[in-house]
């Protein structure tokens, strides 16, 4: 039986040992990648600005060796960060449904699709031909719906008062939005070694945003918590 009580008080705590788990998990995923990148093939290792985070959940690795143990960790990290964003995302609007009821039901919304997305990403292999335009329509789809979440949650929190939250809403959401742009009008990645550096750095940089981001807004809505 949902009982919102007694989760509101362990929303924060257990979002946050989530992400600390697909962080784990991820570099972990990483340590054990087989090698390579879209442009050098045969380098022996996971390279952080030159391969994508989703390198890891390739069934053979760009240097063509077995990738089994990084694409289990990966897999496993990127549905425990799903649970983690829709866990929070989703709960977190209920700290707002009765002043915002409507904009709280929004984002709610965005805050599914946005792990769906996620979740087409984890099952759309990036080195399965017949998957790859779903991969990158999914992968693409998390950061628009992630703008649109990060906006609405920036109002609510500035509702409440909450003015450092916001300011870190704020700072993700242009983050988010230069990459999202970045990746209309820069030069594709495996034009050369510094349009994939830059391609697979930026992705990173916005990636590990949005995970500080619900870092810092599970410490919103504990403030929140602590009021009630």
């Amino acid at each position: 039986m949902y009982n919102w009580g007694s989760m509101k008080n362990k929303l924060g705590i257990n979002t946050r040992r989530l992400l600390l788990s697909y962080i784990g998990l991820l570099t972990l995923a990483a340590f054990f990648y087989g090698g390579g990148n879209y442009i050098e093939k045969q380098t022996p290792y996971y390279n952080f600005f030159t391969n994508f985070i989703s390198d890891l959940g390739r069934t053979t690795s760009h240097s063509g060796e077995d990738n089994t143990i990084s694409i289990v960790l990966f897999s496993i990290g990127m549905l425990t960060q799903i649970f983690a964003s829709f866990y929070y995302l989703y709960n977190a609007a209920e700290f707002f449904s009765k002043d915002k009821p409507k904009i709280s039901i929004i984002a709610k919304i965005s805050a599914a699709c946005g792990s769906i997305s996620l979740l087409g990403v984890v099952f759309t292999p990036a080195d399965v031909p017949s998957l790859y335009s779903l991969h990158i329509f999914f992968a693409n789809s998390v950061f628009n719906c992630a703008l649109l979440t990060l906006g609405i949650y920036a109002y609510l929190f500035y509702s409440k008062g909450l003015k450092n939250v916001t300011y870190a809403l704020f700072i993700c959401s242009f983050i988010v939005f230069g990459y999202i742009v970045f990746l209309e009008v820069g030069p594709a990645p495996w034009k050369s070694i510094d349009s994939l550096t830059m391609h697979a750095t930026y992705q990173k940089v916005a990636v590990l945003s949005l995970v500080g981001t619900i870092w810092i807004m599970s410490k919103g809505t504990d403030l929140l918590n602590n009021k009630v």
